[in-house]
Formats: C-alpha cells, sequence, structure tokens
C-alpha cells in the first residue's frame, strides 16, 4: 500500500458522500413539488444559489481521469492505486451498479491503528503553507492550544506560517483547495498521525462520525 492510495480512498468517500446527498435533495424536491400545488413553492430555487452546498456528482467524477484532474496524481498512478486497493480488500466492485465502493470501516480501522506507523510523520522546519492536524479549522476549539506554533503543509500561496508537515502524497495541498470536504478528512488523518493519545483519539472520533454518519 502507498500513501497515495488513502488519499485516493478519502477522494471516492467524499464522492460517494456527495452524491448521497445529491440524491436525497434530488428526492425530497421532487416530493415537494409533487405534493404542493402552490405556484411559488414550485418555482422555488434556493437550493441552486446555496454557497454552502457540495458541487453536483456525475459518473464521470469517479473516472480515472477525474480522479487525475481532481487530486493530482496520474492516470498511471490512480489506476495502479485503484488494483491495489481492490486487491486487499479496501474498496469493492458493487454488483449492482459496477461502482467502486469504499470499505470506509476497514480504512477507518487502518487510520486508527496503522496509519502513523506505515506513514509517520515529523515536523520540520518553519514554512507558509494550509493548517492542518490540529492547526486545521476542523479542530478549531476542539484541542488547548499548545503554543503558536501551528502545523501547515507547504505551498507557496498560503496564508499561514507553521511547521512543515509532509502531507501524505505530494499533491495534497492542491487537491484540498478544490474540495473542502477532502481537507477536513486529511487534516483530522494529520491529527492521528501526529497526536498523542488523547488526541489522535479525538481526531479519530470526529473522523468516523463525519464519514460513517454523513
Amino acid at each position: 500500500m502507498k500513501s497515495q492510495d488513502v488519499v485516493l480512498l478519502i477522494k471516492l468517500i467524499c464522492l460517494e458522500q456527495r452524491e448521497r446527498s445529491q440524491r436525497k435533495l434530488d428526492s425530497e424536491t421532487a416530493e415537494l413539488i409533487k405534493l404542493s400545488d402552490n405556484d411559488e413553492v414550485k418555482q422555488w430555487r434556493g437550493w441552486e444559489d446555496s454557497s454552502e452546498q457540495d458541487p453536483p456528482v456525475h459518473h464521470e467524477s469517479y473516472s480515472v481521469r477525474a480522479l487525475e484532474a481532481s487530486l493530482g496524481i496520474s492516470k498511471t498512478e490512480v489506476g495502479a492505486a485503484l488494483k491495489r486497493c481492490l486487491e486487499i480488500g479496501l474498496l469493492r466492485l458493487d454488483p449492482r451498479s459496477h461502482f467502486i465502493l469504499v470499505n470506509s470501516k476497514a480504512l477507518l480501522g487502518f487510520i486508527e491503528h496503522g496509519l502513523r506507523y506505515v506513514f509517520p510523520v515529523k515536523p520540520a522546519e518553519i514554512v507558509r503553507g494550509i493548517p492542518t492536524g490540529f492547526s486545521a479549522p476542523v479542530l478549531q476549539d476542539k484541542l488547548m492550544s499548545g503554543g503558536d506554533l501551528i502545523y501547515v503543509w507547504p505551498d507557496a500561496y498560503g496564508a499561514r506560517k507553521g511547521q512543515s508537515i509532509t502531507p501524505l502524497f505530494k499533491t495534497v495541498p492542491g487537491a484540498v483547495k478544490k474540495d473542502p470536504r477532502l481537507y477536513e478528512y486529511l487534516a483530522l488523518i494529520d491529527a492521528v498521525r501526529l497526536g498523542n493519545a488523547r488526541e489522535a483519539n479525538l481526531a479519530n472520533q470526529l473522523l468516523r462520525e463525519k464519514i460513517l454518519q454523513s
């Protein structure tokens, strides 16, 4: 298993979650229109204007080409990662839809018990970058601050300075700019890699809640 495999699996989970949310929204909207004869309700398009709404997910989003574009991982590497994850059971092929689905519980088990040993990380020099781990917004106010230093993924356009953390894969800083949900999940994974037992447990708990209950 390689570190980019974890990034790819988390991206696939993000796509699955957005697709479920999209189907739910479509179903609720259709039911609303069906049950109501009110022209004002029928013409309502508020969900289209919400800046909080995730972008639509299409089947093409799962293609190797689309994953390459969203993650910055080459098509060859994406294909190899998919094959590895299928072989070890972290991905499975849905017999009805023929879509690949992530074995989320198995992945979370690996993140909790094995990730920090397989892909260890140590804070390094002070650089400009994107906050990660305990310094990311997803963990804001969840832990007592350990000082003024924060952890960042190196990025020339980053707005903050902190101790450099090597991301799971070199393209992560670019990929998270396109997907806020991916940013949250990978930042939580870094908190697992970096934290003591209490901190890692909190990050694992939040990650499980977000992945299994979304």
